[in-house]
């Protein structure tokens, strides 16, 4: 050959030449045979893994706590039984192969069925039709990953002795959608059924127990409204569900405490990558960021003084009342206590029908914070203290003529309006007119004094406006404004200013928060729900955040005279002979008081239930509690009936928690 000729020759350049390419062909087929026959195996593994996904791994939520650092809300341990798909490929394929098998055995029986009636082959054609196409054999892989799944869950329920079912449907959903993940087989196990499992737990099953974190209340039903609820969800936190591949479900404040500081409660999300292969699977896994655990919440709220308030309407009004009391520190505007009546359960994930809106009840409804009502008689010391600015002399006598139609009671007339008075007809001076709640003596004296002045000083309270809480449960109430006053406005609208009815609306909070600035001076306060928020684990570090205690929101600027005849007054309300709200009355506290009831009507102007109230500070020397009682109710009655004796166990229960030893008594934070 030419080549091998030339070779022959002398020629040592190019026999140097020829050795190079030789062996630069030997460590070609060398490699090659590397690569496709000693690496076969591994180069196929990395064929098969394709990609990185990452899962958000919620943090653990943090407690809410009462004042004294007791539990209100808490996180509590719960394990379940999941699937993990990756264990069961080869189960699933070879349950695939098995169906594969008997469906064309099924179709060469068809085939030749279809041949021996025709007395001839079938065409490749005609043959089509017996075909397995790839939506078929979709649908043989799907049924035999229920098959197998649906296996693995009648194994499941022989071990722990409950039965347990394949949803075939949501099933199917994960499979499509989180492959990498493992599927919830069994959620909520006790402590039997976990006994039973490790305990009788054999390897190849593709099940194990998983442990996760739920949300639970110790005190049931206490402060439900207040504290809110969560729900799961996979939406992360702040829209960062785009930035990975799959959420693990984590609890989401919806309402109340939960919602307002459901960035604090939560804390912050972790990151774990997985590897998985061109299937979808789980090939191995490795924590990028561990999660941060949220922080927890110190309330304002005693759970001493909120399980008396509770307490006692179930005592008084049963389970069904529709009624709210809000208890608060005069001094710095803390709430010790924030009642809704009917309790619910706020464990909202599990029982979500508790929170829906009743027609009547509406127990989803924070009515200590979120309904206004009309005050009626209890909005009678704001005007009472607009007049004596004005000035009224507290010691003038106003007569309160008898009602015709209502013999032993009085009335007064507003144009050719008779308004009745509950009050019985005779003399009435401040003091008595507050106890006894003349109408007649607030309308004359409130007309006299000007609407103007009255509106005014409601604004200082900041009645109609909202007091911004984290709850997402407020609403402003209604307060008619100056420029409202002065267009259209005719005495008849002042009288009802006067009485509490009309065009004003109020929440028991901030009736609560207007009798407070009444007991201590003046000051009106934001009312604070929260005291700190602080790391879980305060060895690990982090900061402590403090919400400021007794923030002024406004200054009312009236004499203390003429809150000193207005304590006086309202003393009387709970200890004359004569006083409505005498059954509010604790042995060793003066209660100033004022009791009030508001007609509420239907679309047709006809009676059809009553608000009654009981607002009230004490003690009278040296005030430091405002306790406010609101109950709605069809039946005949009055405030100091209905409400004052379940101020009466609220004021029992701070005095007793006040004469506790130290350790336990209530202290402001």
């Amino acid at each position: 050959m030419l080549v091998v000729d030339e070779l022959k020759k002398n020629d040592p350049s190019l026999r140097l030449v020829a050795v190079a390419l030789a062996a630069g062909f030997c460590v070609l087929i060398t490699g090659l045979w590397w690569v496709q026959v000693v690496s076969a195996k591994e180069y196929q593994n990395h064929l098969e893994t394709q990609a990185y996904r990452t899962i958000r791994l919620p943090a653990v939520r943090g407690k809410i706590l009462d004042r004294d650092g007791r539990v209100l809300a808490e996180n509590q341990p719960r394990y379940s039984l999941s699937l993990f798909l990756d264990d069961l490929r080869q189960p699933f394929y070879s349950d695939y192969t098995n169906l594969l098998r008997w469906a064309r055995e099924s179709q060469k029986e068809k085939i030749s069925t279809a041949e021996k009636s025709l007395g001839r082959s079938l065409s490749k054609t005609e043959l089509k039709q017996f075909r397995i196409t790839p939506d078929q054999g979709e649908r043989l892989r799907q049924f035999a990953r229920e098959r197998v799944a649906g296996a693995r869950a009648a194994s499941i329920s022989e071990i722990i002795g409950a039965p347990v079912t394949l949803n075939a449907k949501d099933f199917n959903r994960h499979y499509a959608r989180s492959l990498a993940l493992p599927y919830p087989l069994v959620k909520k196990l006790d402590p039997t059924q976990v006994a039973r499992f490790q305990e009788n737990f054999t390897n190849g099953l593709g099940v194990d127990l998983e442990l996760e974190s739920v949300r639970n209340y110790p005190n049931g039903n206490t402060a439900a409204h207040l504290l809110g609820y969560v729900s799961l969800s996979d939406a992360g936190q702040d829209g960062d569900k785009a930035a990975y591949n799959y959420s693990l479900p984590d609890y989401q404040g919806q309402l109340g405490i939960e919602a307002g500081l459901d960035t604090e409660l939560r804390g912050h999300a972790g990151e774990e990558s997985v590897l998985v292969n061109s299937l979808g699977y789980r090939q191995s896994e490795n924590i990028e960021n561990a999660p941060q655990p949220g922080r927890n919440a110190v309330l304002t709220l005693d759970l001493d003084i909120q399980r008396a308030a509770e307490s006692s309407i179930l005592t008084h009004q049963g389970a069904n009342a529709r009624a709210a009391v809000v208890v608060m520190d005069i001094r710095n505007g803390d709430v010790l206590a924030m009642v809704s009546s009917p309790a619910i359960n706020p464990i909202y994930s599990e029982n979500s029908s508790a929170w829906m809106t009743d027609e009547k009840l509406r127990p989803g409804i924070n009515r200590a914070t979120q309904e206004k009502y009309a005050p009626g008689s209890i909005f009678k010391v704001f005007v009472g203290l607009a007049c004596l600015e004005a000035g009224l002399d507290p010691n003038r006598q106003y007569y309160n003529p008898e009602n015709p139609s209502d013999p032993g009671h009085g009335h007064i007339m507003i144009g050719r309006r008779p308004i009745k008075d509950t009050a019985p007809p005779g003399e009435y001076d401040f003091r008595r007119a507050i106890l006894r709640s003349s109408n007649t003596y607030f309308i004359t004296n409130g007309i006299r004094c000007g609407v103007d002045r009255i509106i005014t000083l409601a604004q200082k309270f900041h009645f109609g406006q909202r007091a911004k809480l984290p709850t997402k449960q407020e609403t402003g109430g209604d307060l008619p404004t100056l420029e409202d006053v002065h267009h259209g406005w005719r005495d008849g609208n002042t009288a009802n200013i006067c009485i509490g009815q009309g065009e004003v609306a109020v929440t028991p909070l901030q009736i609560a928060v207007a009798y407070s600035a009444i007991a201590n001076g003046g000051s009106v306060f934001w009312p604070r729900l929260v005291i700190r928020t602080e790391p879980q684990d305060p060895t690990a570090g982090g900061t402590i955040t403090n919400y400021i205690a007794g923030r002024v929101r406004d200054h009312i600027g009236v004499s203390p005279r003429n809150l000193k005849v207005l304590h006086t007054a309202m003393l009387s309300e709970t200890e004359d002979p004569e006083g409505t709200g005498r059954e509010s009355r604790v042995g060793g506290l003066r209660i100033c008081g004022k009791t009030g009831t508001a007609q509420r009507t239907d679309e047709h102007n006809r009676v059809i239930g009553w608000n009654y109230w009981f607002a009230s500070f004490a003690p009278y020397e040296n005030p430091r509690y405002a306790v406010v009682v609101m109950v709605q109710s069809e039946n005949k009655g009055s405030g100091g009936g209905v409400c004052a004796p379940i101020a009466h166990d609220i004021y029992e229960a701070l005095l007793k928690k006040e004469n506790a030893p130290p350790s336990t008594a209530l202290a402001v934070k």
